[in-house]
């Protein structure tokens, strides 16, 4: 029995100590001043539009004195709030590492469209924010160009909602709204998406795709009936294309009901 209590006693003294031991070293650590910062970015896959230098800079701006600070008042807020801030990033967090690092996990934005628009250039995500070409690299991605009455300034790039943008009555007619949504439609749908390099918006605002093989082009019109449009896209090219051959048709029209109006070349 006093071997069994001894024991018990021991286990209970050593579960003591090794408790005193983690508060003190995280005392001593929150005492000590920042070791490091580390950048850590999930590409899933993706072209890299950004890397950790990009990341740092911007940190190092928001917050200069970052690495002169100690563990224990670092702003980890802050720190989550300025690298969201690096408009390829989401997702962002932020925490302080056993060796006081600190460490920013991030997942990196993925375009579905770059939207030529006058004179500016930009990256399109599926939840309608904006991103501005990279220095870093490309992504492969539709294309999206032509005649966009709004001032995308006027927009307020840096803060840019497409997805609330859409659901105003007035502002879902414009131009980029409509290119963004026929966008997300055609990422959700990668059946249809892979079939098109480009999305050109005309003079009547109707929404017309070029597709990657074949020399004519596909009227969308505005952004009703997708499904129904594509569905008989996709029979046509399927039913019809094989017998008469890619280019005899310079244009296919799906802006009307239950049909694929034709033009031959």
């Amino acid at each position: 029995m006093m071997k069994r209590t001894t024991h018990i006693l021991l286990i209970v003294l050593g579960a003591v100590a090794l408790a005193v031991l983690v508060i003190v070293a995280n005392v001593a650590r929150s005492r000590s001043q920042v070791a490091g910062l580390k950048i850590k970015i999930n590409y899933d896959g993706q072209s890299h539009l950004v890397d950790e230098r990009v990341v740092t800079d911007s940190l190092h701006r928001a917050i200069p004195h970052l690495m002169q600070q100690q563990v224990r008042v670092v702003d980890l807020a802050a720190v989550r709030e300025a690298a969201s801030r690096v408009p390829y990033l989401e997702n962002c967090d932020a925490s302080v590492s056993v060796g006081g690092n600190v460490v920013v996990k991030a997942d990196q934005r993925r375009p579905i469209v770059r939207l030529f628009m006058g004179d500016r250039e930009l990256y399109l995500d599926s939840r309608g924010r904006a991103m501005p070409p990279s220095k870093i690299g490309d992504c492969a991605c539709i294309v999206a160009n032509g005649n966009f009455i709004e001032n995308i300034d006027t927009l307020l790039f840096n803060r840019l909602d497409l997805a609330q943008l859409a659901a105003d009555s007035i502002t879902s007619t414009y131009g980029i709204v409509q290119v963004w949504q026929l966008s997300v439609y055609l990422d959700k749908h990668p059946e249809y998406g892979c079939l098109f390099d480009q999305i050109f918006l005309d003079t009547n605002g109707d929404l017309i795709l070029v597709p990657k093989i074949g020399d004519h082009t596909v009227v969308v019109g505005k952004n009703d009936n997708l499904d129904n449009k594509f569905a008989r896209l996709q029979t046509f090219y399927t039913s019809v294309m094989p017998k008469c051959g890619w280019d005899t048709y310079s244009l296919l029209n799906l802006k009307f009901d239950n049909q694929v109006v034709c033009t031959k070349r």
